[in-house]
């Protein structure tokens, strides 16, 4: 694929990215994407991406793959008996070194949020991301993790994937219209210190966890 294709699936990619943040994913047609991208072909995205699934699933792979670049700093730090605190703040991390290196106005925080809650998008989600090469170590949620049950754990990531990518969504809009003056850096390190206390938490519940839908923990 050369250049100027790359260039117009950037482009595209970008477009739908703050339409779908803005409007939410079903609310938005393919024609107004490319319209909103100034490309002429209102085939655009069937050529490039196969079709509306194809961008979406595109778009999560975009992420994905930068979080995934980011990702080996954090690991490399890790010491011979991480506590929840550094196995959070590597998932979590690269995830705020993204928002922040995004130019301003962003949309990749309301986007996620987006995805979260159109079933079919939470799917391609979870597809992609079981695709990544996840250090194995850093799969912390498969398992019983210092006395948590394995089930706990899971119910709990699967608040946590809403929190924190609402929280973010709600921040990154702030930051957009500039009523919020804090940094990504901030708001990272406060939700990374949130989970770790949420996942850590004491275990009362007689039968461990209450049975919550599958929800990538990213």
């Amino acid at each position: 694929m050369g250049i100027q294709s790359d260039r117009a699936r950037e482009v595209l990619l970008n477009a739908a990215e703050e339409l779908f943040a803005i409007h939410g994913i079903d609310a938005v047609s393919n024609r107004r994407i490319v319209d909103h991208a100034g490309a002429a072909n209102h085939s655009a995205i069937s050529y490039h991406f196969g079709g509306k699934e194809g961008l979406l699933r595109a778009l999560v792979e975009r992420h994905v793959a930068e979080v995934a670049l980011r990702r080996d700093g954090y690991v490399a730090g890790l010491g011979e008996t991480p506590s929840i605190h550094d196995f959070v703040r590597c998932r979590m991390g690269p995830l705020f070194d993204v928002f922040a290196d995004l130019p301003r106005p962003s949309w990749r925080a309301q986007f996620l949020a987006q995805v979260g809650i159109v079933p079919s998008a939470v799917e391609i989600m979870k597809s992609v991301i079981s695709e990544s090469a996840l250090p194995d170590g850093l799969r912390f949620i498969h398992g019983e993790v210092q006395g948590i049950p394995e089930g706990v754990l899971r119910g709990r990531a699967y608040l946590l994937a809403h929190m924190v990518i609402g929280v973010s969504a709600d921040q990154e809009r702030k930051m957009n219209d500039g009523t919020h003056q804090g940094s990504w850096d901030q708001v990272g390190r406060f939700l990374v210190d949130a989970a770790s206390g949420m996942l850590a938490g004491p275990v009362t519940s007689p039968d461990g966890a209450i049975r919550y839908p599958s929800m990538p923990f990213l």
